[in-house]
């Protein structure tokens, strides 16, 4: 299957693996590895839960866990099992989210490149991920799809395809910003709607090391994008981050992924994933 000029079909494909039962919620296994939801949420300056961060977990065949990184690191050069496996997680992530208690808040998705390069040349994907949307009642404007690895991307496609969610009011941010390929030079050429500030930026904190924290925030701030500090891990560094004037927080001093329990309405309804299965 030419898996960028038949959209429709590697969708269906993907519909037709989703499972559900009561360890794991929705979650769907591909080629021996079964992909699962857990949730980080990130809080205000208020210590309010702003939205929550969509995080896979993977196991074998023999159930033993299997680090996320590795795995997405190891096809990260594989365009097609890149794309299957970000829409295999966006799919139960979204369908987890629907019908958990937070599901009226912000929800962020880690996607590649090759997604918003499908998205630009193919206005099928963008149809079907809103009629989606719309089956399981999550609004276009609570998705953030965090843009990760850049490595020898067309630019000018991901563009395109940002704007094309822009449209319908879903918005992207940028994550691991001061390492790898997620440099300043690449924040002002996408402008995302969120910068995420890398954890290693924000351990300099702890020694009192604050310029790269102060630039990143700058940069936020001149693009119009609300900052995030990821990985904080202790209550100093996010007093730190709070005082330094980032947005958002994240870490497991304010909590750890974690499964979300169902919300009340859900539990009194018999809906599942048939919505996206009509699709």
């Amino acid at each position: 299957m030419d898996f960028m000029n038949d959209y429709a079909r590697l969708h269906n494909n993907i519909i037709e693996l989703i499972e559900e039962d009561a360890e794991y919620g929705f979650y769907i296994t591909y080629q021996d590895l079964t992909f699962t939801s857990v949730f980080q949420p990130i809080f205000d300056r208020e210590h309010n839960i702003y939205g929550v961060e969509a995080l896979a977990r993977i196991f074998d065949a023999n159930g033993s866990a299997v680090n996320p990184h590795d795995y997405f690191e190891s096809i990260i050069h594989d365009d097609e099992v890149s794309a299957i496996a970000t829409l295999i997680c966006s799919t139960i992530h979204m369908l987890n989210f629907s019908r958990s208690c937070y599901y009226d808040k912000k929800l962020f998705i880690n996607v590649t490149p090759v997604i918003f390069e499908i998205l630009s040349n193919h206005d099928i994907a963008v149809n079907t991920l809103i009629r989606g949307l719309k089956k399981i009642g999550v609004s276009p404007t609570q998705l953030v799809y965090e843009i990760i690895e850049f490595e020898g991307r067309n630019l000018e496609s991901v563009l395109n395809g940002i704007q094309k969610l822009a449209d319908f009011g879903i918005e992207v941010a940028i994550d691991d910003y001061g390492i790898a390929y997620s440099t300043e030079e690449r924040v002002r050429s996408i402008k995302p709607d969120y910068l995420k500030i890398d954890k290693s930026i924000v351990d300099l904190l702890a020694a009192f090391k604050y310029s790269k924290f102060h630039h990143a925030v700058s940069i936020g701030r001149s693009i119009k994008a609300k900052t995030i500090a990821e990985g904080i891990e202790t209550k100093a560094v996010f007093e730190r981050c709070v005082e330094s004037g980032a947005d958002y927080f994240q870490g497991y001093y304010l909590a750890r992924p974690e499964k979300l329990a169902k919300s009340e309405s859900v539990r009194q309804t018999t809906e599942s994933s048939e919505g996206w299965k009509v699709l």
